[in-house]
């Protein structure tokens, strides 16, 4: 019969559509339909099929507060041997809180400043890593930022390298630009091993011994590998970006500006 091609051509056309958003579905958790957070943003990138389960604001620009701190390790990395010995200058002894109060003048290991930059969030080892590489924070901060483009983040700005906020200045990233620097991060096997480690101590050429004990909560939990970077400033509110696994799969996690972060992390683990 002559309308039947006509609908035939409707379902064909139709047919495409309705498999979209069936898979749509099964691959995105919508907010709606997701346990609420506190969290003003946040994300879960599945690295297995390279693709986003769940998103909550995830292109909005937010503060990252030390999570900045993945991306200064990553161009670390790439940039100074890990045994060489740094130098702490009087910028970097001086900086704000949090920090490991290295002392003014001794040298340490490049690895032992990650640690502590990772582990306890340490802002002196971050910018005396960032002095390290290029001289000066101020321009390492430049190198933040392009390194930031060339891994796709499109929505992210710094200043500087421990994600510490400057006056009269604004600095940000999202949740989807800080799950690119994750990703990156997910192929450093050094920098992994790293953030498992709860507990260490480190020492530099005076001879002080310096305790690190790491500020994910969840490592202490048995029913997760979840491994990241903690960050908090008054403006950031409770931010954090991490990897975990779940239905065999690893996970990326990012959130920002959470009131209750250890609660909104149980919900987005338990996807």
């Amino acid at each position: 019969m002559p309308f039947k091609k006509p609908i035939l051509l409707f379902f064909l056309i139709l047919l495409p559509i309705i498999i979209s958003i069936f898979l749509w579905q099964n691959n995105c958790l919508c907010s709606a339909n997701f346990p609420s957070l506190t969290a003003k943003s946040a994300i879960i990138f599945d690295l297995k099929k390279n693709s986003i389960i769940y998103q909550k604001n995830a292109h909005l620009k937010l503060p990252a507060a030390s999570t900045a701190k993945i991306l200064t390790a990553i161009i670390v990395v790439e940039k100074l041997d890990l045994n060489s010995m740094i130098k702490i200058s009087k910028r970097a002894s001086g900086i704000t809180p949090s920090k490991a109060y290295f002392s003014r003048n001794a040298k340490y290991k490049v690895r032992d400043l990650l640690k502590a930059m990772l582990i306890s969030s340490a802002n002196d080892a971050g910018v005396a890593l960032a002095e390290a590489v290029s001289g000066t924070e101020i321009k390492f901060a430049l190198l933040m930022n392009k390194k930031a483009k060339a891994l796709g983040a499109k929505n992210s700005f710094f200043l500087n390298a421990t994600g510490l906020p400057e006056r009269n200045k604004r600095q940000y990233s999202t949740a989807y630009d800080l799950s690119l620097f994750m990703k990156k991060l997910s192929a450093c096997p050094e920098l992994i091993r790293i953030m498992r480690i709860k507990k260490t101590m480190v020492k530099g050429t005076d001879g002080k011994k310096f305790y690190l004990k790491n500020h994910n909560k969840f490592l202490w939990k048995e029913c997760t590998d979840l491994i990241g970077k903690t960050g908090y400033t008054t403006k950031a509110h409770h931010c954090f970006l991490g990897m975990f696994t779940a239905h065999k799969h690893k996970m990326i996690v990012a959130i920002q500006g959470s009131n209750k972060l250890w609660a909104d992390l149980e919900r987005l683990t338990k996807i």
